[in-house]
């Protein structure tokens, strides 16, 4: 058994070695959406359940983009995230909730109706988890080219959410907004290509409730780019593209290739491991027992041979301070039968008895028997 775990652990040294360094646990790469539906952003307050209700739907039918910003919940506990909501309430300029806000502009909770309309930026992007053990960067690219000149308005947000969060109360909050970021670090020229990065730590995804662990359950989360803003002497803006997909897990993006050596390594495992086991079955049912005990006639010895597997009587050997006045026969003991018999002796001191036999199939062996001193129990 030491030589198998010896065996076990010289498979593991490249294994251990390949994760030592960080790697791309999962990864998805999209093509621009032509058209999304409209942006809307619902701000929590008391008793709007039936309404989330009803949004969540809307978004489930592909008819609206449903932010879900849980205002006060650090008033009502439970664990979510209300930092961002609140920076974004105040952007929008409420000061009441529930309230809602529709492709960037705040409107009558009652005006609320599902729209798809075309995105004017077309935008490439990706989305990598990397890591080593666990994701410990999470890396977003996006690429698109400038149909026009943008306006100096123009942001791109990104928005993180988890589709079906549960908070620490049991409370279920479809589309909730984990992460807020907005960017106006690229080009904003007619005809400029811009390739737009953010990467985002660990800790940071922590600090945000976003627990990605090793990319298993990735897709617990999503990811949305708003482009929101206009071109050259526009004097309002509006969204211009909306960018959606669900984070890539592991299990989506790993290829055969990656997958075959762990599984042939595994393999060899269950095979190694499954052979050590029948092996030892097959030995711990063949092989015979020795019993013995002293018998209520003084230095007489009652003994059992008790067979597995057929068994041939050898040899015996007496310890010392002891002498036989008799042998054990050598006979063939038949599989799954039991051999009885007495055998005399003299002596004094601790008893020690070593038979040799031989075990179809398993070879030979040696059984012993140990008794203490008849003279103790007097």
């Amino acid at each position: 058994m030491r030589l198998f775990a010896l065996f076990v652990a010289l498979l593991m040294l490249p294994v251990a070695a390949a994760i030592s360094d960080l790697t791309i646990y999962a990864e998805g790469y999209y093509e621009s959406q032509d058209e999304a539906p409209i942006l809307v952003e619902w701000f929590h307050g008391s008793g709007d359940e039936e309404k989330v209700n009803e949004l969540s739907m809307m978004d489930s039918n592909g008819e609206i983009t449903l932010l879900h910003w849980r205002t006060g919940a650090d008033q009502e506990g439970g664990g979510l995230p209300d930092d961002d909501a609140d920076s974004r309430m105040m952007y929008h300029g409420f000061n009441q909730t529930p309230s809602v806000a529709i492709d960037g502009y705040p409107e009558n909770i009652s005006d609320i109706e599902g729209d798809v309309r075309m995105n004017e930026v077309d935008i490439d992007w990706s989305i990598q988890l990397i890591g080593s053990t666990e994701v410990e960067l999470l890396n977003i690219t996006a690429t698109w080219t400038n149909p026009q000149q943008l306006n100096g308005a123009t942001q791109l947000h990104l928005f993180i959410i988890e589709s079906e969060a549960i908070d620490s109360n049991g409370r279920e909050v479809d589309n909730l907004v984990r992460d807020w970021a907005p960017s106006s670090s690229f080009n904003f020229s007619n005809n400029a290509t811009n390739k737009w990065n953010e990467t985002i730590t660990r800790d940071y995804l922590d600090g945000a409730g976003i627990d990605l662990d090793d990319a298993t359950y990735a897709d617990r989360y999503e990811i949305i780019l708003v482009l929101v803003g206009g071109f050259e002497e526009e004097t309002s803006n509006r969204v211009l593209s909306i960018q959606r997909s669900e984070m890539p897990t592991y299990w989506q993006s790993v290829d055969q290739g990656s997958i075959l050596t762990p599984m042939l390594v595994l393999i060899i495992l269950i095979f190694c491991i499954g052979f050590i086991v029948m092996a030892e079955r097959k030995r711990e049912i063949g092989l015979p027992r020795l019993e013995g005990s002293w018998s209520s006639e003084k230095d007489v010895i009652d003994y059992r041979i008790i067979a597995g597997n057929s068994v041939e009587i050898g040899d015996l050997t007496i310890g010392d301070g002891w002498i036989s006045n008799g042998r054990i026969k050598k006979v063939t003991v038949a599989k799954n039968t039991t051999h009885s018999g007495t055998l005399r002796v003299s002596g004094s001191g601790a008893f020690t008895l070593r038979l040799a036999v031989k075990v179809s199939e398993l070879g030979d062996w040696v059984l012993d028997l140990n008794l203490p001193d008849p003279g103790s129990n007097d």
